[in-house]
């Protein structure tokens, strides 16, 4: 019985390998084509969208992506289709390829679906041929205008009922710039992965109130221990905010990194900063059927080896979000516009903080405490004096980076010689690599910040 079980098994697995299709995408192919050959390309993603299968893998290759549709809702790849816990769809570039996704409605690329894949994708939104006086004018207006609040990646569960919100989403990779609206954006979501991504020039011109990457409201898919959430190894740079946020009427956020509210819904509740106070609108009657509660997430994040460097907002940090480990990152002159601290944790719960880099802007706060409870902060590195959250491992000294530049790619935020972050980090939760792969450690101490030297 036991031998028939594993024969039937195996056939069944057999069977999802034997009829997964490669798809494929070309910038000079044809939708008319049967997409199944580089030569019989389909020359948008959506076609391709429309036909996957669990366990399908579509490839694309360079080109130019986008479309004309403004419409609510409306991305260039709408992805709607789930895969399977076995049979994960994969989107990804050809090797050598960069095509390139150019929204100009909502989002670049849409996820609304589970078991998905985005792999060496580029996403370049239209912040150059925005100006910015028309943007504020434009989020004065009752209606908001697609054109200044496009998303690059988004992955968004909050149209989906509550026993269908997407999960398991890998996102890796990737280079998302130059969008209005919020680089990596995921609302509603569990199980879900950012890694090894560019995010950097987004958010400029939304009247939401974005950020390089962001999470919200995660919807818990179950309560398994763990990781649920891992953003890591990511190059997080200029996200910022130049037009109010509609809801507080000024400027807010514009994080490099910022995971935001795991807990439930409050009276009063603050924005991510608590400079503002959220007010019900009394105007209006109550909701005669309420929205669904959602449920409570016991899950774990993990935040690690991330440059977060220039964005006007904070580097990282989290707001009403508990079971966090942020760990072995370098952040670095952030909160140029709304004046936010460079890496903390606002009206959270156990949140860890360990290993990192941390180096303010000029007049600039290294981090700060506003109603968090259980917050383990030890082992970190800043060049100024501070009494905020102090660890007994914490040491006050310039980390002596190598190369600073405004493109944190093509600047070496390595440790210079006779830095005291080499070596003198803590195992506690201990990374395998560093920012570029490499293993953790080199030598016989861990380095603090996100290279190993």
């Amino acid at each position: 019985m036991i031998k028939l079980l594993f024969f039937q098994c195996l056939c069944l697995l057999s069977f999802t390998v034997l009829t997964a299709q490669t798809w494929y995408v070309s910038g000079t192919g044809n939708d008319a084509n049967d997409g199944k050959s580089p030569k019989t390309a389909f020359r948008n993603l959506q076609k391709a969208a429309d036909l996957v299968k669990p366990g399908d893998l579509v490839l694309i290759s360079n080109g130019i992506y986008t479309n004309d549709d403004r419409s609510n809702g409306s991305a260039v790849l709408s992805i709607k289709k789930s895969g399977k816990p076995d049979a994960w769809i994969t989107w990804k570039a050809v090797p050598g390829a960069k095509p390139d996704i150019r929204p100009i409605g909502w989002s670049g690329i849409e996820i609304s679906a589970s078991y998905h894949i985005l792999d060496g994708l580029t996403v370049t939104g239209g912040n150059d041929s925005i100006v910015l006086l028309h943007a504020q004018e434009d989020a004065k207006k009752t209606k908001p205008s697609p054109g200044y609040n496009t998303n690059g990646i988004f992955v968004n569960g909050r149209n989906n009922s509550v026993d269908d919100k997407p999960h398991h989403t890998i996102i890796r990779n990737c280079i998302v710039s130059k969008c209005p609206g919020a680089g990596i954006a995921i609302i509603e979501t569990d199980y879900f992965t950012v890694e090894d991504c560019k995010v950097f020039d987004n958010a400029w011109f939304m009247r939401y109130g974005g950020s390089g990457i962001s999470t919200l409201n995660n919807w818990a898919h179950d309560d398994a221990p763990g990781y649920h959430v891992i953003i890591q190894r990511n190059y997080v740079w200029n996200n910022k905010t130049l037009v109010n946020w509609n809801v507080i009427g000024k400027l807010s956020d514009g994080n490099g990194i910022i995971l935001d509210v795991t807990d439930q819904a409050r009276n009063g509740a603050t924005n991510p900063n608590a400079d503002a106070v959220i007010k019900a609108d009394t105007t209006k009657p109550p909701m005669l059927a309420s929205k669904p509660v959602r449920p409570v997430w016991k899950g774990r994040a993990l935040i690690a080896n991330n440059i977060s460097a220039f964005n006007g907002g904070s580097g990282i940090h989290t707001f009403r979000t508990k079971h966090v480990d942020i760990i072995n990152n370098t952040t670095y002159h952030n909160g140029g516009i709304v004046g936010y601290q460079e890496l903390f944790a606002n009206n959270s719960e156990d949140i860890v903080i360990l290993n990192n880099i941390i180096v303010p802007r000029p007049g600039g706060k290294v981090t700060s405490n506003n109603k968090n409870t259980n917050i383990r902060w030890d082992y970190n590195i800043y060049p100024i004096q501070q009494s905020v959250m102090k660890g007994p491992n914490d040491i006050i000294a310039s980390p002596i980076f190598v190369d600073v530049q405004s493109d944190i790619t093509k600047g070496d935020f390595r440790l210079g010689k006779g830095s005291l972050a080499l070596g003198s980090g803590t195992n506690e939760l201990a990374q395998p690599t560093d920012i570029k792969g490499k293993m953790r450690p080199k030598t016989n101490g861990r380095d603090r910040g996100a290279f190993e030297q």
